[in-house]
């Protein structure tokens, strides 16, 4: 009789975690799930989602530890984290669940802000976020600004961005395309303050200007501050009004 009892209580909680397991407030459901009480380490296997009060996360696969809340998505990776949304090929979410790392094609989205990289790190109390890899882009406006570089952090609280390593803007919504070794790129202040350090060169409008060091401040960089070595060229604009024909 106890075997029996033993033998139905056992199937009962492998239906169970068939079916998906739940946690403190968070869950895993999958196509197959394996679930060791003891050391909270749970994998799923196909059309996996994982949900808790912040987000929802789907792949193909997932590793996660409830008592360390730590773990790793694998394969088509969509999650939503609050307000922020990532897409890449792996998720890693280190102990605790502030830090996420996502590898392979990573995209992390927030409002009209866009990091893309081989990897990005998120620390989502700072609201933090910072590329690995040899490329990185920040794409602002909508789609009509893009930072390129080796390497970018943005900060989303204060709305400054870091870039280093063959540095290249290009803003559209400005007319203005802009490169250097470093840039500082302030997207709060003055609807966008670049400041770009090392080899600094800025073409708005055919006009061009370039310096050890350059500043673009104003609605749309329309303001420029330039130091060392400065150089600039100047297009005047085409004569549009048609000349004054004078009668005696």
């Amino acid at each position: 009789m106890k075997k029996k009892n033993i033998s139905a209580i056992l199937g009962f909680l492998l239906c169970f975690s068939l079916a998906g397991v739940a946690y403190a407030g968070s869950s895993i459901a999958g196509d197959t799930i394996e679930y060791d009480f003891r050391s909270g380490q749970t994998v799923a296997i196909g059309n996996v989602v994982m949900t808790n009060n912040d987000g929802t996360a789907k792949s193909a696969r997932a590793e996660y530890n409830t008592k360390t809340e730590s773990g790793k998505l694998t394969g088509g990776v969509a999650a939503v984290q609050g307000e922020a949304r990532i897409t890449c090929n792996t998720l890693v979410i280190h102990a605790g669940g502030d830090q996420l790392t996502a590898i392979g094609n990573a995209i992390l989205t927030k409002q009209d802000k866009v990091l893309k990289a081989e990897q990005v790190e998120y620390f989502q109390k700072r609201q933090y976020m910072e590329t690995a890899g040899s490329w990185a882009q920040l794409t602002m406006d909508d789609g009509q600004s893009t930072l390129d570089a080796g390497y970018i952090n943005y900060n989303m609280q204060t709305g400054i961005a870091n870039a280093e390593g063959d540095v290249r803007i290009d803003s559209a919504i400005r007319k203005l395309t802009a490169s250097g070794d470093q840039a500082i790129y302030n997207t709060n202040a003055d609807d966008g303050t670049i400041e770009i350090i090392g080899n600094a060169t800025a073409t708005q409008d055919g006009n061009t200007i370039s310096g050890k060091s350059l500043k673009l401040r104003g609605a749309g960089g329309s303001i420029a501050e330039a130091d060392g070595n400065v150089h600039i060229v100047y297009v005047p604009k085409p004569q549009t009004t048609k000349p004054e024909t004078i009668e005696a």
